[in-house]
């Protein structure tokens, strides 16, 4: 394993090369590389890329990204994985910044398609060749998304047919047509891609851009979904299966102080460039939105005043931020 300390815009890598891709399979069959980025979550991390290890896609090569997660991470996953590059940042950028040195690492080698996964996300057994037939079939589309399940339930769907929601200001990981969402064949166009597992085109970033980093965590797909649909159709295939673990809670009043900064900031910011009618729209609807978390939250007062305290500054610094739209937080320094 060869690796090399960078400054805090760069990396530490371990070496690899296009020439690490397996020759076995069809040689025509297009190359992929997965980016996944692990933040102090070692096991999930692990069960995700032992996934996509055994996905069956043979031109598939695996890009492992830790987010300055100091927590013994980099040395678990360099002795589990000697084999794949390691990209080490020396600080937390967020879901953005950390994706993003994956994907211009990525961008270096002579690949196809570029696949974003969360780190606690398990894939299925051929989950890949569905999404890369729909965009080597069709030229116009940019970006895939598959169907996503949650882990600890089975059958109940995280993510399909994404949707965007102009009344909620908002990207439905699930789309509101349930019959759709049930099928296990749909393939359609969407205007939504979720971040926690998406594939698209190299030339999608090379034209399109990257992830935004000013928004750390939170609606930065959002708003790379509306800059791809500018250039790109965005399409959805059920054919495709994978399942996620999740992690900020499945209700307000359980909801991390990260989420409920960022997911309150960011709705703001995702819409800057919209006209002053709907940036309006935008600012009222967070501001009744961060009342409503506000009050929810306060039901955990008696039981834990001191994380209530911490939850509602989380939801009005988000407002606060978004509105102001020059504050820059980072994830261990938010209250």
């Amino acid at each position: 394993m060869c690796i090399h300390w960078c400054d805090e815009v760069d990396l530490l890598v371990q070496s690899t090369s296009i020439d690490d891709f397996p020759v076995a399979g069809a040689p025509t069959e297009p190359r992929v590389a997965a980016v996944v980025l692990n933040y102090r979550e070692v096991e999930d991390t692990k069960n995700c890329i032992v996934s996509l290890r055994e996905c069956g896609y043979q031109n598939l090569k695996i890009i492992l990204v830790d987010n300055a997660s100091q927590n013994g991470s980099v040395e678990e996953l360099a002795r589990a994985f000697p084999d794949l590059p390691l990209l080490i940042q020396p600080t937390n950028l967020g879901y953005a910044g950390g994706n993003n040195a994956g994907i211009r690492f990525a961008l270096t080698m002579n690949v196809d398609y570029i696949l974003i996964s969360n780190d606690d996300v398990v894939v299925t057994k051929g989950f890949l060749e569905p999404m890369v037939g729909m965009m080597e079939r069709d030229k116009g589309i940019g970006i895939v998304s598959p169907k996503v399940f949650y882990s600890s339930s089975p059958q109940e769907v995280f993510a399909a047919v994404g949707e965007f929601n102009s009344w909620f200001c908002t990207g439905m990981d699930k789309g509101r047509d349930e019959e759709a969402c049930r099928s296990t064949t749909l393939e359609c166009d969407v205007d939504y891609v979720p971040g926690v597992l998406l594939l698209a085109r190299r030339e999608v970033f090379e034209t399109v851009g990257l992830f935004d980093e000013r928004f750390f965590m939170y609606f930065e797909d959002v708003e790379f979904s509306r800059r791809v649909r500018t250039r790109y159709r965005m399409a959805y295939t059920a054919r495709s299966v994978a399942f996620h673990k999740g992690g900020a809670g499945k209700g307000w009043r359980n909801y991390s102080e990260l989420y409920l900064y960022y997911h309150t900031r960011n709705r703001i910011w995702a819409f800057r460039s919209e006209g002053w009618e709907y940036r309006l729209y935008v600012v009222l609807f967070t501001l009744s939105n961060a009342i409503a978390k506000a009050i929810i939250v306060s039901l955990n007062y008696f039981s834990d005043p001191r994380k209530t305290m911490r939850q509602w500054k989380a939801v009005c610094n988000g407002f606060l931020d978004g509105l102001g739209g020059g504050k820059k937080r980072n994830g261990t320094a938010l209250y």
